[in-house]
C-alpha cells in the first residue's frame, strides 16, 4: 500500500512540475486586477453621486419645507379651479341646449352658410297659421324676447381684477 501511495504521489508531483502555473494563473490575476480597478472606479462614482445627491437633498428639502406654508393656498386655488372648470362645463352644456332650441325654432338643419342665412328667413316667409302649427315645447323666448343663458363670472373664482394705479404727477 505504501508503494502505491508513493507511486500516486510521484505521479501528482510530475503533473504539478509539468504544469506551467504562471501561464495558468496569470490570466486569473489579470482579471482580478481589472475587476479591482473597476470596483475602485465604481466606488469613486458612487461616492460622487452620494455627495451630489446629499447636496441636492439639502437644498431642495429646505425649499420644500419653506414652501409648505403655501400648500394650503395652492390647494385652495386648485379646488377653486376645479369648481370653475365644472361651472364652465355646465354653462357650455346650457349654451349648447339653447343653441339646439334656437336651431329647432328656426328649423335649421343645413349648417352651410347658405342654410344658416336663408333657411330661417324662408321659414318665416312660408310660416303656417299659428293656430294649426304644432306647439314647440322648448323656447329661448320670454315674452317674445330672447333670454340668454346666464354664465359664470370669473370674478367669483379669481377675484376682481386689481385697479391699475394712476401715476402721480409731481
Amino acid at each position: 500500500m505504501a508503494a502505491e501511495i508513493n507511486n500516486v504521489a510521484q505521479d501528482y508531483a510530475k503533473i504539478i512540475q509539468s504544469a506551467d502555473l504562471d501561464r495558468e494563473i496569470s490570466p486569473l490575476c489579470t482579471n482580478i486586477e481589472d475587476m479591482l480597478a473597476r470596483l475602485d472606479e465604481f466606488e469613486t462614482l458612487l461616492s460622487s453621486v452620494r455627495a451630489e445627491s446629499n447636496g441636492i437633498m439639502a437644498n431642495h428639502v429646505c425649499s420644500i419645507l419653506s414652501f409648505s406654508d403655501n400648500f394650503d393656498e395652492l390647494r385652495t386655488r386648485i379646488d377653486n379651479l376645479e369648481a370653475f372648470v365644472g361651472r364652465v362645463s355646465a354653462n357650455l352644456n346650457d349654451v349648447e341646449r339653447s343653441v339646439d332650441v334656437a336651431e329647432q325654432e328656426l328649423n335649421v338643419t343645413d349648417y352651410s352658410l347658405k342654410g344658416l342665412l336663408f333657411k330661417p328667413l324662408k321659414a318665416k316667409l312660408t310660416a303656417t297659421d299659428p293656430a294649426t302649427a304644432q306647439p314647440q315645447p322648448r323656447t329661448n323666448l320670454l315674452d317674445g324676447e330672447f333670454q340668454p343663458v346666464r354664465i359664470y363670472s370669473s370674478d367669483e373664482y379669481f377675484g376682481a381684477p386689481a385697479a391699475p394705479e394712476e401715476p402721480q404727477v409731481a
